[in-house]
């Protein structure tokens, strides 16, 4: 179904985007508004706090055209995009096409063309990330952007391609660099100088968007310290919080961090299997103390591609099509 899904957007994704795509280059006048990083605040292009909240359309194929509008009604500033590259997924979601322009198969690229534009379409800021199982050595790879010169060229290339590509679109909100990094042998100082790398690659294209960068050991917030950085400041930074026991307990590593370097700090996944025992008391913990500390969130995920109820998401895919949790709905729309 996902296959499927990719392939018949292909015809559809330049008509949608005409508006959307921009020219190889276009005057500073042309250039939409971005957001920007403050201190430890985000701000709207208006120069006002704007704390991100929404879902993550994290499900690659899974978007439906409502998405946006629904998510937009019901309170959500945001959505996180991904773009898969270079892993091994359940589905046959790995994007990279070595030969292809940015190394991205066209089809997957329509279908990012297409989810971007249903985004901003509904003025929610895009979170993009690049995803790479491979390359951020996830299951102990020892074959990773860090130990393969070549396989992390091709993914600066990758970014310069979408830079370029989305220079131009409104309602990019950040560029999330590349996610749960945990490569073999390579330390917090490591993992910090790969992003520093690369943040000035989408510097020279987009001198205006915020990038977002997280911690060594899979985004790991004890590590947050270790993953800032002071090679720019319009750095937001992250870290997931999917909910254990203990649900409120990386709440002062997040608070710590923040007083102390005055930058931002966004979960970019936050969430609980449903099935789990008090799942949606622990999650009204968790989306409370957010909303009292004034933190961002993405919520994992809106759409899952999976026939089991007890997992994440707030839809899941039974034979007969979309179903979703109720009340799992009117919880995390409660805290948008």
């Amino acid at each position: 179904m996902i296959k499927r899904s990719v392939g018949l957007v292909v015809a559809a994704c330049g008509l949608l985007l005409t508006a959307c795509l921009p020219a190889d280059a276009a005057p500073p006048s042309a250039l939409p508004q971005r957001l920007k990083v403050s201190g430890a605040q985000v701000l709207d292009p208006q120069g006002h706090p704007i704390v991100l909240r929404g879902y993550n359309w994290g499900q690659w194929g899974t978007v439906q055209p409502e998405d946006g509008a629904d998510n937009a009604a019901a309170g959500a500033n945001s959505v996180r995009i991904p773009l898969r590259w270079w892993g091994e997924w359940k589905e046959d979601v790995d994007s990279r096409d070595p030969d292809a322009p940015g190394h991205i198969d066209p089809a997957h690229l329509a279908l990012l063309d297409q989810t971007i534009a249903r985004a901003v379409d509904k003025h929610l800021w895009v979170t993009l990330f690049v995803d790479s199982d491979y390359g951020q050595g996830a299951g102990g790879r020892p074959d990773n952007f860090w130990s393969n010169p070549a396989m992390k060229q091709q993914f600066v290339e990758v970014w310069q391609f979408l830079a370029h590509r989305y220079r131009t679109v409104p309602y990019m909100g950040a560029y999330e660099i590349l996610p749960e990094p945990k490569p073999i042998g390579v330390d917090d100082d490591g993992v910090r100088a790969f992003y520093d790398s690369i943040i000035p690659v989408i510097r020279r294209i987009d001198a205006r968007i915020p990038v977002i960068v997280g911690p060594n050991d899979n985004y790991n917030l004890k590590h947050l310290p270790g993953a800032h950085t002071t090679i720019d400041p319009n750095v937001i930074y992250t870290g997931n919080y999917f909910i254990f026991d203990n649900t409120l307990s990386r709440i002062p590593d997040i608070l710590d961090f923040r007083q102390r370097f005055d930058a931002p700090v966004w979960i970019n996944q936050v969430g609980i299997p449903s099935g789990n025992p008090d799942s949606r008391a622990k999650a009204r913990s968790v989306l409370g103390a957010f909303a009292e500390n004034d933190i961002g969130w993405a919520w994992w995920t809106y759409r899952i591609s999976g026939s089991n109820p007890d997992t994440h998401g707030i839809y899941y895919l039974s034979p007969d099509g979309w179903v979703v949790k109720p009340e799992w709905l009117k919880l995390v729309n409660s805290f948008l």
